[in-house]
């Protein structure tokens, strides 16, 4: 016999520890959970490890050193070694209640690499709700303020419900910040009076005296507080506790560790009263008997049952037909793969194929002219020429003279100088005195009295010049003149513009079933003026120009044959055109070279897929689908949870892109 107080008790079953793992931007955080005496407990957390919210070796990197800190605060020996894991994610990874494709390839990198196995995950600021209800005792009511590097979190709950979260640039001003991100909410008649922070490490206690000196209340920030708000800082650990305590508990459901219990049932009253309280109840009344008073029977009968099952049956199965025929309805989306064919061939133009173009067009420009050019008097003078030789020298108009400094004058007129004469130590030189002009011009050249000049290349010794009087008269001054590359740049700017006027004409007098051929378009200068030539003293230049332009047009008929004999044949089985060829020429002397480039699609054809899919499970239909020539990839949205194709062909929609 076994005693109640001697009751056997069941083996402890080996306990399960999981990892929860919060990924915020810019931070890890993560601690270790299990369940005991039925309910979820955080046994450990790991320190907090930024990484850059981008890369997988950043990311795998910091979750290592937080995962590891977690496990050996809680044992260091290293035997208690989780691998499942709860995720806790920011909300700007997920979409359509999905994780986006590229951080769910960040998780499964990182869930490769350190041989995790996420078994679940819960958006932060749902978790944060969720952990307030539980250790609040009732549904929250606040604002949620999550700091991170570059962006503000602000979640709004109303009992215990998220109604939205946004995402806000973080500036100077944080308050100004909070302030936008409120104000994103639509509809909103009241906010609460509650603000809770929470962090990626920073410095709250800082951002709480910011947000408590700001006026929530004053008339223009028009937010509907109806109390100054109260602002609470959460602990650092906060986030990750809730998704713990959150998100593992309904995992722990889910796996099985942790098994909700009903309250028991009251046993049944079997009648049984003690002994000491049979006395006190009332004694029992005595019963009356009253007349039955008699009324007339009226008949009446029952349907048979035998024949109201049958029919209850055949509606429902009527309903259940029209419901499977009419209401299900599925989209196939298929995902084509275009095919590029191109083709060469020479096409040499004939009066039976092609029709030569031509136009004149002209134009006048003006333009500013940016050149310069130094302009003035040249200096004028008399010298004396003293000839040293016993023999006479003429010098005709024209000679130069030759100043020390290297400056050049040159003789108004001819000139001759009479031979030296007298004795060695007694000798007289012959002079003749002449006018000369500055070759350039400048007040350089109004030289001193006394000046001693060269003439032509005699030396000094033999003949020279000097001036008795100041040369005068020399000026200089800079005026605006035309370039080279005034004229250039005009020439160009309206050729230019001419051959784009003459390209329209010739497009507009091109033949309705003809097309022109850019590359056969040829110009030629029919005249051309300016007003001024280059070195000229002016403020402007103007041009008057003419061009010839000449054309082929090509029969778009005669091209399209052509195209089909080249690229027709060519085409594989199963496709056909998408859209027209685009086409290129390279004009030679008597032909032109044709380069033909066409898009192929894959023939679909919905009447004939739909027939094949209907009723079809989505695995088969998607096998039958992306086995077909060209289809790339394909899916199928359900209106309803069903994973089988209506069986009604108009309830299948066959979309092509």
């Amino acid at each position: 016999m076994q005693l109640p107080f001697l009751k056997k008790t069941p083996p402890k079953p080996n306990r399960e520890y999981f990892f929860a793992l919060e990924i915020s931007p810019g931070i890890i955080k993560s601690a270790v959970w299990t369940v005991i005496n039925a309910k979820t407990q955080v046994l450990s957390t790991g320190i907090h490890v930024q990484w850059d919210n981008a890369t997988d070796a950043s990311l795998i990197t910091a979750v290592d050193q937080s995962l590891s800190d977690a496990t050996s605060k809680l044992d260091a020996s290293g035997k208690i070694s989780p691998d499942k894991a709860i995720l806790g994610l920011p909300p700007d990874w997920i979409e359509s209640e999905k994780i986006i494709p590229t951080r769910l390839q960040l998780i499964k990198v990182l869930s490769t690499k350190l041989s995790l196995k996420p078994v679940g995950y819960v958006v932060t600021p749902e978790a944060v709700v969720k952990f307030l209800t539980a250790t609040e005792g009732v549904p929250p009511t606040a604002i949620l303020l999550g700091f991170w590097p570059h962006f503000i979190e602000v979640t709004l709950a109303r009992l215990g419900k998220v109604v939205g979260s946004h995402e806000v640039a973080r500036s100077s001003k944080l308050a100004d910040d909070v302030v936008e991100g409120l104000s994103r909410f639509v509809g909103i008649d009241l906010l609460p009076s509650r603000i809770l922070l929470y962090d990626s490490g920073l410095d709250l206690e800082d951002i709480k005296q910011q947000l408590l000196a700001y006026p929530w209340q004053a008339p223009q920030t028009r937010l509907p507080f109806l109390h100054f708000p109260k602002i609470e800082v959460m602990p650092s650990d906060f986030t990750i506790k809730a998704t713990a305590l959150a998100g593992g508990t309904e995992v722990a459901k889910a796996i099985g560790i942790l098994v909700e219990t009903a309250p028991p049932e009251p046993e049944p009253d079997l009648g049984f009263v003690p002994a000491d309280q049979a006395e006190s109840l009332p004694k029992p009344a005595p019963i009356v008997e009253s007349p039955v008073p008699q009324t007339p029977i009226r008949k009446f009968s029952l349907p048979r049952i035998n024949l109201l099952i049958p029919l209850i049956m055949l509606i429902l199965l009527i309903l259940l037909v029209f419901v499977f025929w009419f209401v299900p309805k599925a989209t196939v989306n298929l995902r084509l793969e275009p095919k590029s064919l191109s083709a060469q061939f020479d096409f040499v133009a004939g009066p039976d194929n092609s029709s030569a173009l031509d136009v004149t067009v002209s134009d006048t420009k003006s333009a500013p002219a940016t050149g310069s050019k130094l302009v003035g008097d040249k200096a004028t003078g008399s010298v004396t020429i003293s000839n040293a030789l016993d023999t006479t020298k003429s010098f005709p108009a024209g000679t130069v003279l030759a100043s020390p400094a290297g400056l050049k004058f040159a003789l108004d007129s001819a000139v001759s100088v009479a031979s030296a004469s007298g004795s060695a130590g007694n000798l007289l030189v012959g002079k003749a005195s002449v006018k000369i002009t500055a070759s350039q011009i400048g007040g350089d050249s109004n030289l001193t009295a006394g000046t001693v000049f060269r003439v032509g290349t005699f030396a000094l010794t033999q003949i020279s010049a000097q001036n008795e009087t100041a040369f005068s008269g020399g000026s200089s001054r800079t005026a605006i003149a035309v370039s080279k590359d005034d004229i250039a740049k005009l020439r160009s700017d309206l050729s230019d513009s001419l051959k784009a006027t003459a390209k329209s004409q010739l497009a507009d007098i091109t033949p309705p079933d003809h097309t022109l051929l850019p590359e056969t378009i040829k110009y030629q200068t029919d005249s051309e003026k300016f007003d001024h030539k280059e070195g000229d003293i002016a403020d402007s230049l103007s041009l008057s120009l003419s061009l010839k332009a000449t054309a082929l047009s090509l029969s778009l008929t005669h091209l399209q044959s052509l195209v089909d004999e080249k690229l027709t044949s060519q085409i594989p089985a199963g496709y056909e055109f998408s859209g027209s060829p685009q086409y290129t020429f390279t004009a030679a002397k008597d032909t032109l070279a044709t380069q033909a480039t066409a898009t192929l699609r894959p023939k679909i054809d919905p009447g004939q897929i739909i027939p094949v899919i209907k009723g079809k499970s989505a695995t088969a239909a998607l096998t039958y689908l992306t086995s077909l020539t060209g289809v790339s990839g394909a899916d199928i949205v359900f209106s309803l949870p069903l994973q089988f194709l209506p069986l009604n062909p108009s309830r299948i929609q066959v979309n092509v892109q």
